[in-house]
């Protein structure tokens, strides 16, 4: 199983959602409080200018109304040495300047406050005030400093609160998750998960160790039903068995016998049926021989050692060979139609003439009287074929019956050929199928091309 990594856990997402909630309250209420704290400065500022804009007009109005300029001057002097102002502007009713002082240019974050100097209902003047508001900048750049901090603050303490809490939560659920973990790599029907605490993930781990209990006694159970079907199915194979080798060898057997006692009673016999008897024993004893032959390949397969060869070859000196030695009785005629494209393929040699062998002999056999047998190879991407036609009777009942060991549509047979080659086939990666066609049968034996990694043994 693949880890999870620290960003995927449970605990990272609780750490970062109690984190990120506490960064966005902070920084909310950071905003709002010196936005609040900003706007009651600016409005105590702008109080305190419009009293002092009061004050000064009050004290120019005489001033103004007899353009005493000295005067004026003291009091632009008196305004101008008060906390914040940085310009002083007194003028007449026709905005002529009678006593200033500072810049001639307001400063964008200054503030400016105009009162009016008024004689009963006339007014004669006026006088503007500028007051700088690096004060409650100041003061404001240092409050959304605080906040930061604060918020970096309550952040870390957030974020340490949320990583205890998810610990909490999450370290039951880790070690549940590990338990599990080494559950399944393992082999051992008892284990259990630990129940550390009493909580939900304690009920869940107690709700698993039954569910564990309950599977190893299926298992158990199946096991024991297995066991008991394996043991039934090997005495039905080895009765099966037992009465095929019976049978195979009860007539030979009885041959042989029945020859030796003649040959033995030497009373009424001629020496050409004396001749007759010999040859009756040897050609049975050669019969009862390849039972056992058989039998014994059947029960102790060949490891299969699969090399490059030239499989187009080994199926032509086989045909060769068989012709030499089994055909002269039945004068089959032989055909061999093999791909020049089939190039190098990887197979054991002894057990594909094996294949080639007994489906040769299968062939022949189902021919009663001299007809044509056809080999074929070719190949197609990763799979080698080999094809057997004959013009036989074609075949008789289940096909997918023929492969079953001991069973034979023969009077002579032993049953063991046509299972040994699907064995073979398996051996190979590949498969074995037999199709009736018009005339006879087509027999197709198909393997893999490469050699698998892993070492192959005949197996049924």
């Amino acid at each position: 199983m693949r880890p999870l990594r620290y960003y995927q856990t449970f605990r990272f997402k609780v750490v970062a959602s109690i984190a990120l909630v506490h960064l966005v309250l902070m920084l909310t209420l950071v905003i709002v409080v010196v936005q609040g704290q900003e706007r009651t400065m600016d409005a105590v500022l702008h109080r305190n200018a419009e009293s002092l804009a009061r004050m000064v007009a009050i004290a120019s109005r005489n001033a103004v109304l007899t353009e005493n300029l000295g005067t004026l001057q003291e009091i632009v002097h008196y305004a101008v040495h008060k906390s914040g102002v940085r310009r002083v502007r007194i003028t007449n009713a026709q905005r002529v300047v009678l006593g200033r002082s500072g810049p001639r240019r307001i400063r964008a974050h200054w503030l400016t406050v105009r009162h009016t100097i008024r004689v009963g209902r006339y007014s004669v003047g006026g006088v503007t005030l500028s007051f700088s508001r690096a004060g409650v900048l100041r003061q404001m750049a240092a409050a959304r400093n605080t906040g930061l901090l604060l918020t970096l603050v309550a952040l870390i303490l957030g974020g340490g609160a949320g990583w205890l809490l998810s610990r909490h939560l999450t370290g039951d659920l880790e070690g549940l998750m590990r338990d599990i973990q080494q559950l399944g790599s393992g082999h051992d029907e008892e284990r259990r998960v630990q129940v550390r605490r009493h909580n939900e993930v304690g009920v869940l781990s107690e709700a698993f160790n039954a569910m564990l209990a309950r599977l190893a006694r299926a298992h158990r159970q199946t096991d024991i039903e297995r066991r008991k079907q394996a043991e039934s199915e090997r005495l039905a194979c080895l009765a099966e068995t037992a009465a095929a080798i019976v049978h195979e060898i009860r007539n030979p057997l009885a041959s042989i016998v029945s020859g030796v006692e003649l040959i033995v009673d030497d009373k009424g016999v001629s020496e050409g049926e004396r001749r007759e008897f010999v040859a009756l024993v040897r050609d049975e004893s050669r019969r009862l021989n390849a039972v056992l032959q058989n039998f014994l390949k059947w029960t102790r397969p060949a490891e299969t050692l699969r090399e490059e060869g030239d499989l187009n070859a080994v199926v032509a000196q086989v045909v060769e060979m068989y012709d030499l030695t089994l055909n002269r009785d039945h004068h089959h005629v032989f055909r061999l139609e093999l791909s020049e494209e089939l190039g190098p393929v990887s197979f054991d040699a002894d057990q594909i003439r094996q294949v080639v062998w007994n489906l040769l002999l299968n062939s022949a056999e189902a021919m009663a009287s001299p007809g044509t047998i056809t080999l074929m190879t070719s190949a197609e991407e990763d799979w080698v074929y080999m094809k057997v036609a004959d013009t036989g009777s074609g075949v008789q009942g289940s096909v997918e019956r023929l492969f079953a060991p001991f069973y034979t549509t023969k009077t002579e047979g032993t049953g063991l050929g046509l299972a040994l080659v699907r064995r073979i086939a398996n051996a190979h990666g590949g498969w074995v199928t037999i199709t009736n066609r018009f005339p006879g049968a087509l027999v197709v034996f198909a393997i893999t091309r490469e050699e698998s990694h892993e070492r192959h043994t005949a197996g049924g």
